[in-house]
C-alpha cells in the first residue's frame, strides 16, 4: 500500500497484491480518517485479489465521502477485481476508472 498526495491536492492510495484480512488494516489506515478526505482515488490496477473485508471499506469509504461532501473513485481494469466490484454493488457508489488520469 502507497499513499501520495499529489499537487492538486487529491489523494491517490495504490493497493499492489492482494487486498484481504491480513492487509485491510493497511489500507484502512492508509486511507486515512475520513474527515480529512477531499478528493480519494483508490488505485487498484496492481490488485490481485478482493474480500469481503476489502469491499467492507471500500463502502465505507464511499459512505465517508458522501458524508463529508469528499470524492472517491476507484481505478481497476482486472477482469476479477472489476466482477468483485459488480457483485458487490461498490461500481454503483463509486466511479470505476480504467486509468489514473480518467480517475483526476
Amino acid at each position: 500500500m502507497t499513499r501520495e498526495t499529489l499537487p492538486g491536492g487529491a489523494v491517490v492510495v495504490r493497493v499492489e497484491g492482494e487486498l484481504d484480512m491480513a492487509t485491510s488494516a493497511s489500507f484502512e489506515e492508509a486511507l486515512g480518517p475520513p474527515e480529512a478526505r477531499g478528493q480519494l482515488v483508490i488505485d487498484l490496477t496492481e490488485c490481485t485479489f478482493l474480500d469481503s473485508s476489502a469491499v467492507r471499506l471500500l463502502v465505507g469509504a464511499a459512505r465517508a465521502a458522501d458524508e463529508s461532501e469528499g470524492r472517491v473513485s476507484l481505478v481497476a481494469s482486472d477482469p476479477g477485481i472489476l466482477r468483485v466490484l459488480e457483485i458487490a454493488a461498490v461500481d454503483t457508489m463509486l466511479p470505476v476508472h480504467e486509468s489514473l488520469d480518467s480517475a483526476l
